[in-house]
C-alpha cells in the first residue's frame, strides 16, 4: 500500500513540473521581438482657422452717392458683369455737367488754334512770318492739343462711370460748343446713375468688419462715401484659411507643405490644401508668445465639395511634418518597473534580460528611445 502511495505521487509531481515546464515554453514563445533602429519621428501641428474664398474683389463707390437699388443679397451667387448695387449721385451728374464742357471748350480751343497754324505755316513757307511768331503759333497749337488729350481723358473717366457711357461718348465725340441744341441737351440729360458690376463670378460678401457690425451692413436709402468698399466678390473655386503659427513651431513650417483641413460642419470630408504663404513678421497678442501668421489654400474645389464649403466655416488644419531620425520601438514594448521605463533585451544566446531606457516623444504606436538603446538591440515584449 505504502509502495502504491509513493508511486502515486511521483506520478503527480512529474506532471506538475511538465505542466509548469509547458506553460514557460508556451509564453516564450509568444513573445514578440523588435529590431531597434532609426526612424524619421513623425509629428503634426495642429491649428484652427476660417475658411475665406480664395481671392476677393471690391465693389467700391466712385463718388458720394445714395444706394438707389440693390439687386442682390449678400450671400448670393453674382456673375461677372451682373449689376450688383445701383446708386444716385447729385455729383455725378454735377461732375458730368462740368467735365462735358471742359470738353468742349478745348475742342473749340484746338479746332480754332489747328486753323490759324494752318494759315501761318502757310505764310512762313512762304518767308512773309517771321519764326517767333511762327514758334508761337505752333506753341499755341500744342497748349491746346494737350488741353484736349486732358479733357478728353476726364470725359472718359466720367463715362466709365455711368452704365451707357459707351453710348453716349459716341454722341459727344461728334458734338461741338457752337451746336447749342445739341449741347443743351446733352447737358440736361439725366446722368445721375451708377451701375456697379461684379468684376468677377463669385459669393456677394458683406464689405470689412460689417459682417460683426451689422449698421456698416448697406441697404437702400444708406448715404455712401467716395472710395467706400460696399461688397466683396469672394472667389469660392478653392478656399483659403489664414492661421497664427506659435513661436515655438516657425521653424518648423516652410512654403509648400501640404495640409489637410477638416471641420465640425465639414463632417468626415477632409480637404487637401498647402502652406502658400508665412508671415516673417511676428504679431504681439495681449502679452502672449508672438506668432506668425500663415496661409494655407485649398486650389480647386469639386463641384460637389462647393455646394457644402461655406465662406465663414470653422476649420482646423494639420499640418504633418518629418523630423529628424531617432530610435523607436513599440510603445507596448517599454514598462513601467518602480518609476522607471524598462524593456526586455533578447541576447544572441536567447536570454532575456530588464534594461532600463529614457523615453522621449509618443507616436501613434511608437515610442522615441533617448538613452539606454543602440541601433540593433532585439527588445522582446508580449
Amino acid at each position: 500500500m505504502k509502495n502504491r502511495l509513493y508511486l502515486f505521487f511521483l506520478v503527480l509531481m512529474a506532471s506538475i513540473l511538465m505542466a509548469c515546464s509547458n506553460h514557460k515554453e508556451e509564453k516564450k514563445s509568444t513573445l514578440q521581438t523588435y529590431v531597434v533602429k532609426t526612424e524619421p519621428v513623425q509629428k503634426t501641428l495642429y491649428f484652427n482657422g476660417t475658411i475665406q474664398p480664395i481671392q476677393e474683389s471690391t465693389l467700391t463707390s466712385p463718388m458720394d452717392a445714395i444706394v438707389e437699388t440693390m439687386h442682390y443679397h449678400y450671400g448670393q451667387l453674382v456673375k461677372k458683369g451682373a449689376v450688383v448695387v445701383t446708386l444716385n449721385s447729385t455729383d455725378l451728374q454735377r461732375q458730368y455737367n462740368d467735365t462735358l464742357t471742359e470738353y468742349l471748350k478745348a475742342k473749340d480751343n484746338f479746332t480754332v488754334a489747328k486753323a490759324k497754324f494752318i494759315g501761318t505755316e502757310e505764310l512762313w513757307d512762304a518767308g512773309l512770318l517771321s519764326k517767333n511768331n511762327y514758334l508761337s503759333e505752333k506753341s499755341s497749337l500744342d497748349t491746346a492739343r494737350v488741353s484736349l488729350m486732358q479733357s478728353t481723358r476726364k470725359l472718359s473717366e466720367m463715362l466709365e462711370k455711368m452704365d451707357n457711357g459707351e453710348a453716349v461718348a459716341k454722341n459727344l465725340s461728334a458734338l461741338n460748343i457752337a451746336d447749342f441744341a445739341k449741347v443743351k441737351q446733352a447737358l440736361g440729360s439725366k446722368h445721375n446713375l451708377i451701375h456697379l458690376k461684379a468684376p468677377t463670378d463669385g459669393v456677394l460678401l458683406y464689405p470689412p468688419k460689417a459682417s460683426e457690425d451689422k449698421s456698416a451692413r448697406l441697404m437702400v436709402g444708406a448715404a455712401v462715401k467716395s472710395g467706400q468698399v460696399l461688397a466683396l466678390v469672394g472667389d469660392l473655386t478653392g478656399v483659403s484659411i489664414e492661421i497664427d503659427v506659435p513661436e515655438i513651431d516657425i521653424d518648423k513650417i516652410h512654403t509648400g507643405m501640404t495640409a489637410n483641413i477638416t471641420g465640425v460642419a465639414l463632417g468626415k470630408q477632409v480637404l487637401k490644401g498647402e502652406l502658400v504663404a508665412v508671415n516673417v513678421q511676428a504679431s504681439n497678442n495681449g502679452g502672449a508668445l508672438p506668432s506668425f501668421s500663415a496661409v494655407v489654400e485649398v486650389k480647386n474645389l469639386s463641384e460637389e465639395q462647393r455646394r457644402w464649403v461655406k465662406v465663414g466655416m470653422s476649420a482646423s488644419v494639420e499640418l504633418p511634418i518629418t523630423g529628424n531620425e531617432q530610435l523607436l520601438v513599440p510603445i507596448v514594448a517599454v514598462k513601467q518597473e518602480k518609476g522607471n521605463s524598462v524593456v526586455k533585451i533578447l541576447a544572441s544566446n536567447g536570454s532575456l534580460s530588464n534594461r532600463i531606457v529614457s523615453t522621449g516623444s509618443a507616436q501613434a504606436d511608437k515610442v522615441v528611445i533617448a538613452s539606454g538603446l543602440k541601433a540593433g538591440d532585439v527588445v522582446a515584449y508580449d
